[in-house]
């Protein structure tokens, strides 16, 4: 017997959650770590990119195997090196182990994510913008949770070694989720087919098989929309306290803004994709986020410290860019045949993230060379306005709501 529909998203969310905290929950940790172990920036730099890099490699056999096991199963694999890679963190005496702990839980992420959309694809194939914003829902508030957590814990500790308590908790929350995921989805027993069920017919199951998101133009759309959304989102997260303080903000200001961007970003992963199911429409909900992104992002290049108006920037950006990722993740999922949504997923999540890594870098790079956040700034705006061009081209759903076109996969018409 299948647990039931809200049962299954209950457990996505919770995976999403776990797929984030033990994640974001490094940054704060960082400083201490350094001074503990006695690593170099270079070395520390290398925790964070390896679990963003990983998050891109990984995506693309994780896909493949959640149409080939079944998402369930990949989840449960995925999950564990995520607890083990990343609770063993917590005991790593040195640069090299805690490096590969660290390799071990980036591709415990990398391995899960595609299989959460193709997941969606086979429980929720009405419902796939609703069911997406639930579970990405996860992910955000393991973003929140983790960056509201730890720093406060080790601003309270005295010992450079606190570090370890949090990671070691971060991975000890994945195990529950692990253990809470096996109770209640069995992949012993199969409760998860391979491929969605269906009447479809042996021509139409032939060409699903042969169909390949690397040679799907739909698919490369979404792709860029993924990359476009998590390059300006990772660069923000990691620099935009710097920019308003190179705006002339003081520490509690620059706090609090950012505060606002992060705190917009639950409720639009939320809203976009729910509205696009009821429109049944895809583009307009991006357009829309395209659009807040780049009146958020040129009034903070313009008019940063203008108040109220600041809290309005900060705000639109956030929602803007969590609006874009959570329908970036809808569309591998309405693109795919029966049965290949974990193939589309991981393809769109592989090249999204490796291009999302290189935000922060470019944006280091380019104030390392100019002196400022200035250029960075008329970047952002760029980014929009691509983001804007490519709400007219993603891949749309058909106009026809039957129920043989939504069983059967034939989505991306007019895209």
């Amino acid at each position: 017997m299948r647990p039931v529909p809200a049962t299954v998203l209950a457990l996505s969310w919770l995976v999403a959650f776990n797929l984030r905290s033990g994640f974001i929950g490094l940054g704060p940790a960082l400083p201490d770590l350094t001074l503990d172990l006695g690593l170099s920036f270079s070395q520390a730099s290398f925790l964070v990119a390896v679990p963003t890099l990983m998050m891109g490699l990984a995506a693309i056999p994780g896909g493949s195997l959640a149409d080939r096991w079944g998402p369930v199963r990949v989840i449960v694999l995925g999950l564990s090196l995520v607890a083990v890679g990343g609770g063993l963190r917590a005991i790593a005496p040195g640069f090299a182990t805690l490096l590969l702990f660290t390799f071990l839980f980036g591709a415990g992420i990398g391995l899960s994510q595609p299989s959460l959309p193709r997941l969606m694809r086979s429980r929720f194939p009405h419902r796939l913008g609703v069911s997406t914003g639930i579970y990405a829902s996860g992910l955000i508030t393991g973003s929140i949770v983790a960056a509201s957590i730890t720093g406060p814990f080790l601003d309270r500790m005295e010992d450079p070694a606190a570090w370890r308590t949090p990671m070691a908790l971060w991975g000890v929350l994945a195990a529950i989720a692990l253990a809470a995921w096996l109770a209640v989805m069995r992949p012993w027993q199969g409760t998860e087919p391979a491929a969605e069920t269906g009447t479809e017919t042996p021509g139409y199951m032939t060409a699903a098989a042969e169909w390949s998101p690397w040679r799907d133009r739909r698919a490369w759309i979404a792709a860029l929309l993924f990359a476009a959304q998590g390059l300006v989102y990772y660069l923000l997260v990691a620099w935009l306290p710097a920019i308003y303080g190179e705006a002339g903000l003081d520490a509690t200001a620059t706090a609090a803004l950012f505060a606002v961007f992060n705190a917009a970003t639950l409720p639009a992963i939320l809203l976009f994709p729910g509205w696009s199911d009821r429109l049944h429409r895809r583009r307009p909900p991006i357009f829309v986020a395209a659009v807040m992104f780049l009146i958020g992002v040129l009034g903070l290049l313009l008019l940063p410290l203008a108040d109220p108006w600041r809290w309005l920037w900060a705000a639109l950006a956030g929602a803007a860019v969590s609006g874009l990722f959570a329908m970036s993740l809808v569309l591998p999922a309405d693109i795919a045949p029966s049965g290949r949504a974990g193939a589309a997923a991981g393809m769109v999540l592989g090249i999204g993230y490796a291009v999302s890594a290189l935000g922060p870098i470019v944006a280091g790079v380019v104030h390392d060379v100019t002196g400022s956040f200035e250029a960075t700034l008329l970047l952002l705006p760029v980014f929009g306005i691509a983001m804007i061009v490519l709400s007219a081209i993603v891949p749309e759903l058909p106009r026809s709501t039957s129920p043989l076109a939504l069983r059967t996969g034939e989505r991306g018409a007019g895209g």
